[in-house]
């Protein structure tokens, strides 16, 4: 029954490793589930491409380069799950969610193509990992061990939930650890594809090359015009994308990709050259947990660039006008429902009449 009254709705997980989706995982690689939400477009400017053994696609008001992400990605959090592989936590009710495994690196080992919606006061669960819609719970009597205890609230990811933006999560990680070698911009380049009112961008380190050091390919925040797109992506987010094309240093999983269940470890951060060689000391360079969890979720969201569908826009004056327009629309119906729930709350109607309910769903 919806409970309006009620802001959650409840998961229950009841064993991540039964069903195909973790078939030849280890009971105990599965550390945390992680949460996440989508931020839909309000109006459609610019777009972009993906192709791949689905077919082709086309995005509009697109928020990353061909062949990643379509919508703004927000990360809720992660809770733990239990040895058993079970897990029951508490999400942000009429919001769309969906789930990601994650190993003890912090990098996919799984995750949900599609998403999901609860409606407040509503409890959902699934027997595990992709198992089939006619598979019963296995263990019949056992109780698992996240259903011994209340459901549990979702831990941030290093902060309050937002859009994940590349030029405010993983920039700063490459301006501190990277551009001292990786600055080495195409002459004519940066004249060509300023936009107007950018706020400045860091300059590289003054550190001197150590010896035997080169300067690499340029992997700062200095913005180029995609006409097409109609934003603006910064040198390092082309070179590491190399400009939608997933590659060994990152192998994110392309939104075009084989429609049938993918097996684990498929793609993503796991299989990305650029953790390999972080973790392994690129350089000496030491990064810190956090900014492997970042790079990490970065690859694994499949490398969104604008935290928002505004940031980083090369759209008219008009455009931005009309993307407004749209959006104060969609606010305005938000919240014509939400005082038409109150309203409905506020009057109180008699409980209904009890009726014999038969079956389960």
């Amino acid at each position: 029954m919806v409970a309006y009254s009620k802001t959650t709705g409840t998961y229950y997980v009841r064993d991540v490793y039964v069903g195909p989706g973790l078939r030849g995982i280890a009971r105990g690689t599965i550390k945390r589930l992680r949460v996440v939400t989508m931020e839909f477009r309000a109006a459609g400017i610019g777009e972009n491409y993906s192709n791949g053994p689905a077919g082709a696609a086309l995005a509009s008001t697109p928020v990353a380069i061909d062949n990643a992400a379509w919508d703004v990605k927000i990360v809720l959090g992660s809770v733990a799950v239990h040895e058993d592989g079970s897990a029951m936590f508490v999400v942000p009710a009429r919001t769309p969610v969906y789930f990601q495994l994650l190993d003890a690196n912090g990098s996919v080992v799984q995750s949900m193509r599609s998403w999901s919606t609860l409606q407040p006061g509503e409890m959902f669960s699934c027997v595990g990992c992709h198992e089939g819609k006619n598979d019963a719970s296995p263990a019949e009597g056992y109780v698992a061990q996240a259903a011994r205890q209340v459901a549990v609230k979702i831990e941030p990811f290093y902060g309050p939930a937002r859009g994940f933006s590349f030029l405010k999560e993983i920039q700063p990680i490459l301006d501190k650890h990277c551009i001292r070698c990786h600055n080495d911009r195409p002459a004519g380049l940066k004249a060509a594809s300023e936009p107007k009112n950018r706020k400045p961008v860091p300059e590289p380190s003054a550190k001197p090359l150590a010896p035997g050091e080169k300067r690499a390919f340029s992997l700062l925040g200095e913005p180029n015009l995609d006409k097409r797109a109609k934003r603006y992506w910064s040198d390092s987010y082309l070179a590491l994308t190399q400009s939608g094309r997933p590659n060994r240093i990152v192998q994110w999983l392309n939104v075009q990709s084989i429609p049938p269940m993918l097996p684990p470890y498929f793609a993503g951060s796991a299989k990305s050259g650029l953790i390999s060689m972080l973790a392994a000391g690129h350089n000496g360079v030491k990064l810190s947990r956090q900014e492997m969890d970042k790079l990490r979720c970065w690859i694994d969201l499949l490398v969104p660039y604008c935290g928002d569908y505004v940031e980083a826009n090369a759209w008219s004056d008009g455009e931005k006008q009309m993307y407004a327009r749209y959006l104060a629309k969609r606010q305005r119906m938000e919240a014509w429902e939400r005082a038409n729930i109150e309203a409905m709350r506020a009057s109180k109607p008699s409980p209904p009449a009890a009726a014999a309910v038969t079956g389960s769903r």
